[in-house]
């Protein structure tokens, strides 16, 4: 996963049981695109400081 960090253009997650957010958000290159098709039960946590820097 380090090798890939800041690589990807977008990601679809399918997620749909909860889980971590930020190891996705740090494969995105700045202005990647997460799209989330998954609904978890819960919200999902988001790691607003990344979001403010860009990824």
């Amino acid at each position: 996963m380090q090798a890939a960090m800041g690589t990807m253009d977008g990601i679809i997650d399918t997620v749909s049981a909860i889980h971590h957010l930020l190891p996705l958000i740090n494969l995105l290159k700045s202005h990647g695109k997460l799209v989330m098709l998954g609904i978890p039960d819960q919200p999902p946590e988001l790691p607003i400081f990344p979001l403010l820097m860009g990824k």
